[in-house]
């Protein structure tokens, strides 16, 4: 997850809008190391907005921020730099045809997709087009991801989100990252877990491997683990399980967090995840890293650790985003494909050389066409600082290792432990 739009660090790393009417669902009945990624959320200003139920799953063959930095992070605005606009003159290259299959069978260690060079941003394929090639394989290592595979925002719902909370600001970024790259996220794909990861990377140029050991590392792939049988202290689902699905704690409260978590404890793209994380029981597996209370609730949601906190600071001199949230929430937390796609899209905002505020933090310099610069960059908010580069080896050591395709990691149990009080996550 982007170290909190700008200054995340490898322990802790997005935001809530009240749209009016703006957004819409559609809802078809994470060992992990730190969380890192953030970027958004929005409001809903009624459940019916957020999402709507479907009675079966879209399967995979059928049609369907980054954690984004802030203009600042408590030091002075960037200065806006100039830089051309990409125009669309690439011919579109021949897409990438995985090796399908119908049966139970894990993806090929090899993966399916490959990426696509800077420029080619303007001929990636569609979401349809994506969900065409994804491998019909039914193959599942993390059946609790169910429900939120099996959720997509309605239409137009994550696009209206950041449309509230633009990042080219001030010159930290292309102009294309509003006008292009976030207007295209949409979380619109329903499948398995993997099956997501493939349809993301296909949609964004993007080799399916990078996402898998990226997920590995956010959150041992799991999208929302969480306790079923505290609800009444928090309402909705019960806390999340710390690090398989949300992480980044604030240490202590202020007025800024106090301001996010209210909001974030309203808004859900399904009804029954709606969870006020503040009123959250000391659990004794996978609980909050500090007594839970108002202002207190994790920055950062979902598989890919997407971060939807947005301190104000980081927009200075411009106004705070509404709700000090980034626009992804509660898409990504919701939604396997929302997180999905977002994280696919900051990837590729960057490799495009479009996240100008990289220029300024880190070490080195920043340019379009360092892919690995961009993963670590995810976590950190910075360019190839110590803790990118730390985050980097760890994405590629399970990337090399395919630690997905590992016995112990197929098996749940092994991966977390039951609480004595409240039980096991789900």
């Amino acid at each position: 997850m982007i170290k909190s739009q700008n200054m995340r660090l490898r322990w802790g790393f997005t935001i809530v809008v009240f749209l009016a009417g703006a957004v819409l669902v559609t809802v078809s009945v994470t060992s992990a190391k730190a969380p890192r990624s953030a970027v958004a959320q929005a409001n809903c200003s009624t459940q019916s907005s957020c999402s709507t139920p479907t009675s079966l799953p879209r399967s995979a063959t059928t049609s369907p921020t980054p954690k984004s930095p802030p203009a600042a992070t408590g030091l002075p605005a960037p200065t806006p730099k100039t830089a051309s606009t990409p125009t669309q003159t690439l011919a579109p290259p021949p897409p990438s045809t995985p090796q399908l299959s119908s049966s139970t069978s894990p993806p090929t260690a090899s993966g399916y997709f490959s990426l696509r060079s800077v420029g080619s941003w303007s001929s990636l394929p569609s979401d349809s087009q994506c969900a065409a090639q994804v491998s019909n394989s039914t193959w599942e290592p993390r059946p609790q991801n169910y429900q939120q595979n099996h959720t997509e925002p309605a239409a137009g719902a994550m696009a209206a989100s950041f449309a509230a909370r633009p990042r080219a600001k001030g010159g930290t970024y292309n102009t294309l990252w509003d006008t292009w790259l976030l207007r295209r996220v949409d979380g619109r794909f329903i499948g398995t877990t993997d099956q997501i990861l493939q349809w993301a990377a296909c949609k964004w140029g993007l080799p399916d491997n990078l996402l898998r050991a990226d997920a590995v590392v956010e959150s041992t792939w799991f999208q929302y683990l969480h306790y079923p049988s505290n609800a009444s202290y928090g309402g909705g689902g019960g806390s999340c399980y710390w690090l398989y699905g949300c992480g980044d704690a604030f240490s202590s409260p202020t007025s800024a967090s106090i301001t996010y978590c209210n909001g974030i404890a309203a808004q859900g793209v399904l009804s029954s995840e709606i969870h006020d994380y503040q009123k959250d029981p000391v659990t004794g597996a996978g609980g909050y890293p500090f007594t839970p209370t108002s202002g207190m609730c994790p920055k950062t949601f979902s598989i890919l650790g997407v971060m939807s906190w947005d301190d104000p600071a980081w927009e200075a001199p411009f106004a705070p985003y509404p709700g000090n949230q980034n626009g992804t929430f509660p898409f990504t937390r919701d939604s396997t494909a929302a997180a999905a796609d977002y994280w696919g899209a900051y990837i590729r905002g960057c490799y495009e050389g479009w996240a100008y505020w990289l220029k300024d933090t880190g070490s080195g310099t920043y340019a379009a066409g360092d892919l690995w610069g961009c993963v670590g960059s995810w976590y950190s908010g910075d360019w190839h600082s110590s803790g990118a580069n730390g985050y980097i080896a760890e994405v590629q050591n399970n990337e090399n290792s395919h630690t997905w395709l590992t016995a112990s990691f197929g098996d749940p149990s092994q991966q977390y432990r039951c609480d004595a009080r409240y039980g096991c996550a789900s």
